[in-house]
C-alpha cells in the first residue's frame, strides 16, 4: 500500500527536496509536472507504450531498496512529446549530474539510472530543467510533485 500526497513549489525547493528524500532506500517514487497556463492533462503513456494524449512533461523519480544490504540505482523517467533527444541535447539537459542514460524512445520517453547516493536536491534540478525544457506549453514557473510512500 502507498501513501499519496502532493504538494506546489517554485524557487522554494526545500519542501520539495524534503519529499524526494523521504523515499530514498526504496521507499516509493514521485512524479514532478511543471503546472502550465492552460489547462491540459499531464503526458501518459497507454497499455502499448505508446502516447495516450498530449499533455505537459512528466519525471518519475523511482527509488529501489537496498539489495543483499548493498544499496542499488533509482530509475528517474521523463515523458514528453519530443521524440527521441539524442545524447548531445540529454548531456546538455542532465547539467553534469552523472545519470546513465538506459532509453531514448521516440514513443516512451527518456528512462536514466541514477546512482545510489545521488543527493536528493540533484535529482529534483534534473526533473525540473527537463520537465520545463521539454515542455510544449508556457509554464507558471511553479512545479507539482505527486509523492507515493510505500508502506
Amino acid at each position: 500500500m502507498s501513501l499519496r500526497s502532493q504538494l506546489r513549489f517554485s524557487s522554494d525547493r526545500t519542501e520539495a527536496i524534503e519529499a524526494i528524500e523521504s523515499i530514498a532506500s526504496g521507499r516509493g517514487w514521485c512524479n514532478v509536472v511543471p503546472d502550465v497556463v492552460d489547462d491540459v492533462p499531464d503526458l501518459k503513456v497507454n497499455f502499448f507504450g505508446l502516447w495516450a494524449n498530449q499533455g505537459a512533461s512528466m519525471a518519475s523519480f523511482i527509488t529501489s531498496p537496498p539489495r543483499h544490504g548493498e544499496p542499488q540505482p533509482s530509475s528517474l523517467g521523463v515523458l514528453h512529446s519530443r521524440g527521441r533527444l539524442g545524447i548531445e541535447r540529454i548531456t546538455s539537459l542532465l547539467g553534469g549530474a552523472p545519470f546513465k542514460v538506459q532509453q531514448d524512445h521516440s514513443q516512451r520517453g527518456l528512462l536514466l539510472e541514477v546512482p545510489a547516493g545521488t543527493p536528493a536536491g540533484r535529482v529534483l534540478d534534473v526533473m525540473c530543467t527537463m520537465t520545463a525544457s521539454l515542455c510544449d506549453y508556457e509554464m507558471t514557473g511553479n512545479w507539482r510533485l505527486d509523492l507515493y510512500v510505500r508502506h
